[in-house]
């Protein structure tokens, strides 16, 4: 979805038609308008012979009740499919749009004029935000007017996606910004197609740099953040039932998804096949672990409690178990020590003797052992009568 921005001594860009309209082919069946290939790879920014082409054959359909659009396209010129968009949105005939594969860019700006739809499968349909290509010298300000011109044409984008989707403007431009990849299935749920296509797109990977949709070539050095996973669900697609098929030039290697990609079967075949792939794989897995060994630690830390340090060592580097864990060791080891001291007091007691001396034995051994009287004698000389 890219627009690229000319010095004057450039001039204007040859025309060339990228679209093709064909009659109905009985009186049953819509005319066809097929999108295949770059929308535009040189642009309709000042190009007047071009869109007057285009609208002169569109009218040429005459007043017909349904147009199908027919995309398979990696996108291209923002200016040419947001002028196609507008002129099949203020047609009269029903627009339905077929995605013969691949909506990614551009080409989904063209997809949006559809009153239907569909996309098979394991289709593609990829929004991202728009981008300038600069060409010559330009100062702080022309740059700043280059930056004023993406952000009215995202938006007249991001107007398109919320008309047919139906979410806010908020929504949609951030899932421009994060360039989002959708399968079929994945578009339809999102609101920006309206229902799957009973065909499979018929998809041969060539390489890394490019894969073949439908005898249309795309060009995925243009994708450098499409996701492999993605790449290999579509490989692993191979029917197809499209009218209009056209017989692809490029050599296949039908049993082959990429370079090879059937025959991983080990981790050791995954590394070598993607080595950069894997070893961002592996440096977020150890990081995720190291964060989670961290916060297990922290954890039994806040739980422990003094005098349970062989636990609390266990927990953390012998026998590795959760804070949660460790807090339930050492309750249960609170209450074994627990029932533990009571019976150490109960044994004491009983090992003392103290349970058979008898209440007052201290008194009846000192009086039984003398004569009352004396005792009576001692209490008059401390208490005498009073006369």
């Amino acid at each position: 979805m890219a627009q690229e921005r000319k010095t004057p001594a450039q001039g204007k860009q040859s025309n060339k038609k990228f679209w093709d309209f064909r009659a109905a082919a009985n009186e049953n069946a819509a005319p066809e308008l097929i999108l295949y290939g770059d929308i535009a790879s040189e642009t309709w920014w000042g190009d007047e012979v071009t869109p007057r082409q285009f609208t002169e054959e569109l009218n040429a359909l005459g007043n017909v009740p349904e147009i199908v659009v027919r995309i398979n396209s990696g996108g291209g010129d923002v200016f040419a499919a947001n002028a196609i968009y507008t002129r099949l949105k203020d047609n009269a005939a029903k627009i339905t749009v077929k995605i013969d594969g691949w909506a990614a860019s551009a080409a989904t700006i063209v997809a949006m004029a559809g009153d239907v739809i569909e996309i098979p499968g394991n289709g593609v349909f990829m929004v991202h935000d728009p981008s300038i290509g600069l060409l010559g010298y330009f100062n702080e300000s022309d740059l700043a007017k280059v930056s004023e011109e993406l952000k009215v044409i995202k938006q007249s984008i991001v107007n398109g996606y919320a008309l047919k989707t139906g979410k806010t403007a908020e929504e949609i431009a951030a899932i421009m910004a994060a360039e989002t990849w959708y399968d079929g299935k994945q578009a339809v749920d999102a609101g920006f197609c309206d229902r799957l296509m009973f065909e499979e797109a018929d998809t041969t990977v060539e390489n890394a740099a490019k894969v073949i949709v439908n005898s249309v070539s795309i060009d995925l050095e243009h994708f450098p953040n499409m996701p492999v996973s993605l790449l290999t669900r579509l490989a692993a697609h191979t029917q197809s039932g499209f009218a209009n098929k056209k017989t692809s030039t490029e050599p296949k290697r039908s049993d082959q998804n990429m370079d090879g990609i059937k025959d991983i079967k080990t981790v050791a075949d995954l590394k070598a096949a993607f080595p950069d792939l894997t070893k961002q794989i592996e440096d977020a897995a150890t990081a995720a672990a190291t964060d989670a060994e961290r916060k297990r630690i922290q954890d039994i830390e806040e739980v422990a409690l003094p005098g349970f340090d062989k636990i609390v060592n266990e927990a953390k580097f012998t026998k590795p178990i959760a804070a949660g864990d460790v807090a339930k060791a050492i309750i249960a080891e609170q209450r074994k020590q627990g029932g533990k001291y009571i019976q150490d007091r109960a044994d004491d007691a009983q090992k003392s003797g103290a349970g058979d001396v008898g209440a007052g034995a201290g008194i009846e051994g000192a009086a039984g052992k003398g004569d009352d009287k004396e005792v009576d004698a001692a209490l008059d000389k401390l208490f005498p009568e009073t006369k």
